[in-house]
């Protein structure tokens, strides 16, 4: 039984599951990273009053014809202002006010002459230097015009977008709650971290690796924990537990062995099995299954492998779930600077590093229990079914993680 392609298995986990995210209010500043659950638009204009874009002196352009260095105009100073002040009168012919950077522009005036142009006087001021109407000038709503559609439901809020809303005076915003995904690693072998490793026991380090990868692309993880190793233990957490997420995800007992429990699992919670298997290596025997509209997917039990799964099938069903596509796996062509001269007779994925568009080996471990080479690795070499092997200068795919 060869399985489903990855492909195949993404697209078919997308169309299944029925999860809604509720919105809920955040103040700006808890809210970097989520996704919008409305439109915005403009409350008011950006910036909201005729502006000047340096320090200088305001008045009519009119006033200035004919200034240079040798034959300096003087106008009459008749008050300044300052970022974050105004000047309440109309300013008239042969008149102008000191301006700082920001500052509204008075009544009156259509240009701003830069400091230097002048002699910088306090009660009259010469000007060295002729302007046209509207010259250093900054229009009321240059940046964003009142009713402008901001940002659209389903973006991302980013620093910039946050300084977007913050500059219009939106103290709160409306986002989608986070996508809870509930996480169970199954297998006697497992021995929880800070207890003593018993013989034939392994630490869970699947629930560690799992749990920060997800919780690193947003999603709000719920770890969970079974007393026994039964399927009917199983089936009894998941079902506990069943209302608290969105999404579960397990590890381990998806093979054909004596212990491998979550066919079992699938029979007890009468849910729908979706598929068993993918066409991939690592991590081949993949679960899935419905069950109250809700997907369970069961990773294989090996760490790579459940990497892998994870990266490859998980990640982007995540991504569709949360409806943030900047989570979607990242695919680009390289070239490779090492050889793997082992043969694939199935679609095969391996850990390599990717730098400058190179592909390189740096370990001859590819065993999808082994973690460790994981840390020195970047990408992942998507290499296709029946590929005899890669040279020195192959292009291939690889999967930036």
């Amino acid at each position: 039984m060869v399985g489903m392609s990855l492909e195949e298995a993404i697209t078919l986990l997308r169309s299944a599951s029925r999860v809604h995210l509720e919105a809920e209010v955040l103040p700006l500043n808890q809210a970097n990273g989520r996704i919008l659950a409305r439109d915005y638009k403009a409350p008011i204009s950006n910036p909201p009053f005729d502006r000047s874009p340096l320090d200088g002196y305001a008045f009519k352009a009119a006033d200035s014809e004919g200034a240079s260095s040798d034959t300096p105009i003087t106008l009459k100073v008749v008050g300044e202002v300052c970022a974050g002040d105004y000047f309440p009168e109309e300013v008239g012919d042969k008149e102008a006010v000191r301006i700082m950077t920001g500052a509204p522009i008075p009544k009156g005036c259509d240009c701003v002459l830069r400091q230097e142009d002048t002699d910088e006087g306090e009660k009259e001021v010469k000007l060295y230097k002729a302007l046209k109407p509207y010259a250093n000038y900054c229009y009321q709503g240059e940046d964003i015009q009142e009713g402008t559609t901001l940002l659209q439901e389903g973006e991302k809020l980013s620093s910039i977008t946050l300084g977007i809303l913050a500059s219009m005076g939106i103290e709160q915003v409306e986002v989608r709650r986070k996508l809870k995904m509930g996480l169970l690693c199954t297998g006697d072998e497992l021995t929880p971290l800070g207890q003593p490793l018993k013989p034939g026991k392994i630490y869970n380090a699947n629930e560690v690796m799992l749990e920060a990868k997800a919780t690193a692309l947003g999603i709000e993880v719920h770890v969970f924990r079974m007393s026994e190793d039964t399927a009917e233990q199983v089936a009894h957490v998941l079902e506990k537990h069943w209302n608290e997420v969105d999404l579960m995800v397990t590890t381990g007992g998806v093979s054909v062995g004596k212990k491998d429990i979550m066919h079992e699992v699938i029979k007890l919670l009468e849910a729908k099995r979706l598929f068993w298997r993918i066409a991939m290596q690592p991590g081949t025997p993949v679960l899935a299954a419905l069950y109250r509209d809700k997907l369970l997917v069961g990773l294989s039990g090996n760490p790579f492998a459940a990497l892998a799964n994870f990266e490859l099938l998980i990640r982007p069903l995540l991504a569709h779930l949360s409806g943030d596509k900047s989570i979607q796996p990242l695919y680009t062509e390289g070239q490779m600077a090492s050889v793997f001269l082992k043969h694939s007779p199935k679609r095969r994925f391996i850990r390599a590093s990717f730098e400058n568009g190179k592909v390189t080996l740096n370990h001859n471990n590819h065993a999808s229990g082994s973690l460790y080479t994981m840390s020195l690795c970047n990408a992942l070499i998507d290499i296709p079914a029946g590929t005899k092997g890669l040279e020195v200068g192959d292009k291939v795919q690889v999967v930036l993680i």
